[in-house]
Parts: C-alpha cells; structure tokens; sequence
C-alpha cells in the first residue's frame, strides 16, 4: 500500500460549507471563520462562489468577501465561476484559482445548472481560455463523477470524457465530486488510478461526501491510486442543494487524525479542528434561532 509523507488538504466550508445553510454568516464573521483555518495551518481555500445571490443567498456578498481576503505568503483562495458574469466579477478580485463546475451525469446538471453537461463544457471552454489568458489558475470541479442521485451510477468513460474536455480546453488541476457519497472504496480507486494514468501531468483532487459512512475508507482508497489533495469541511458542513441525499463534506478533524494516524502530514492542527466541529454549527443554529 502507499503511504506518502503528507498530502495536501484543501478547505470548503466558506462555500461548499455554507451554501446550503439556511442563515447569512455576515462577511465580518466569514473573515474570522476564514483567519481560524489559516492559523490552523491551512494553504489552500475555496471561499466563496460568484453565482448569482438568487440561486445561493448565503454567498451573496462574493464581492465584499473577496475585496477583504488577507494575501498572505502561501495561502491561495479558489472560488466557483458558474458563468461570464461570474467570471467578470472573479477577475476584478486576487482570487488565485477560478473553480469551473459542472457534472458527469448530464441529469444531475441539468438539475443543477439547467443544461446539459455537452452545454455546460461549451460554455466553460472559452472562461477557461481567458482565465489562462489573465494568468489565474484554472480548476475543472467534475461533480457526480461516480453516482449520480437522479440516474444511479456514472460510467467511468463519461467521466474520462468530461476530463479530457477540460484538459484539452486548458484547466491546471482537476477535481472529482462523489457528491452524494454513494461511491465505493474500490469505484474510487478504479476511477483515480485510471484518471491519473490518463493525466499524469495533471494534478487531480478528491471532494467526499461522508453519507453512507465511506469516506474515510475512499480517502484510503483516493491515496492509493494516486491522488495528493482532498477537500474537507469543518464540522463536516455542506452538501448540493440539487443532490438529494448529499448531508455534508467529509470532516476535516476526522480525517486529519486518520492521515496522521497512518504518519502522513497535513499541516494542520488536529486540536483546533476538532474545536471547530462545536464552534461552527453553534454560530449557524444561533442565527436560524434568531432568524
């Protein structure tokens, strides 16, 4: 089995995290939230989404949030960039890496971005062209890349298919959804051994959900095909609002201690992550009680 000496561990809950939430966490307690992971130890952050505010009303200050992020030496940010108007909005920021999402099932897309997943790489094929051209990174999200809530399983040739549309349009990284967190240890393993034998010069990431109780055994099964990078959620927050069945991200203290426990290095303080894990859902229940 593969053990490496460390691994990185990106952080979601600014957006992936709160999207689905019920209740606004003002900008002024985003930053707080955002100066915690960092001293924490974390380098690299998805913070926000620049969707329009209609579809996701807790990321409605993106702009706002974007302005007051701290640059700091070895820190980079990531937001989604759903569309052109998005794009704009991201480019008038320091955000390092434009997120590009859309799905392998072209049902769940449809549900989620009402288009086709063949409409949706159309679309991304020239924002990722400029983004290049600006000198920002550019990161493929490839959501329901295993199993889809609406058609059940995703065959690995879409998945490949997505990928290599992306790659050829110009993205640096790619990152694979088990959005509703139905995939298996060895679907995981099968589907990122394959990819990284594909795009070897690729860097590939892994998104778990915790539904079905898989995910630290994926996280095993993501190390040994080859993948460096899984995104975590603090007290392990979030979920697709088009993904039914999708209760949250996997947990990041949860998943450091088990990494460390096996002698690999994240970075990152297990103890203040596991003082998360009360601190955050305590603020988000005392606003929906004031609501």
């Amino acid at each position: 089995m593969i053990f490496p000496e460390n691994l990185i561990i990106r952080d979601v809950t600014l957006r992936d995290g709160l999207q689905n939430e019920p209740v606004f966490v003002e900008t002024d307690e985003k930053l707080k939230w955002l100066e915690g992971l960092i001293n924490s130890g974390f380098q690299r952050l998805e913070v926000t989404s620049f969707v329009h505010p209609k579809w996701v009303p807790c990321l409605q200050d993106a702009d706002d949030l974007a302005q007051q992020l701290p640059l700091l030496p070895g820190v980079e940010y990531d937001a989604l960039v759903p569309n052109r108007r998005g794009l704009e909005r991201f480019l008038q920021t320091n955000i390092h890496n434009a997120v590009f999402f859309l799905s392998a099932s072209t049902h769940h897309n449809q549900a989620n971005l009402n288009k086709s997943t063949n409409e949706s790489l159309e679309e991304a094929r020239e924002l990722i062209s400029e983004t290049n051209y600006h000198g920002r990174g550019t990161f493929g999200g490839i959501a329901t890349a295993f199993v889809c809530p609406y058609a059940g399983v995703v065959p690995y040739s879409e998945v490949e298919r997505v990928a290599e549309r992306l790659v050829a349009y110009g993205v640096k990284e790619l990152g694979i959804g088990d959005t509703i967190g139905k995939a298996t240890p060895r679907m995981v393993y099968e589907y990122c051994s394959r990819l990284s034998e594909k795009f070897p010069d690729i860097p590939i990431s892994l998104h778990l959900h915790d539904t079905y109780g898989y995910g630290l055994a994926n996280v095993l099964a993501g190390i040994q095909a080859g993948i460096n990078m899984f995104d975590v959620a603090q007290a392990g927050l979030g979920g697709c609002p088009y993904a039914p069945g999708s209760p949250g991200n996997i947990q990041a203290s949860r998943v450091v201690d088990f990494l460390e426990q096996q002698g690999i290095e994240t970075g990152l303080k297990a103890d203040t992550l596991k003082k998360f894990d009360g601190e955050f859902p305590e603020l988000l229940k005392s606003k929906e009680a004031v609501k």
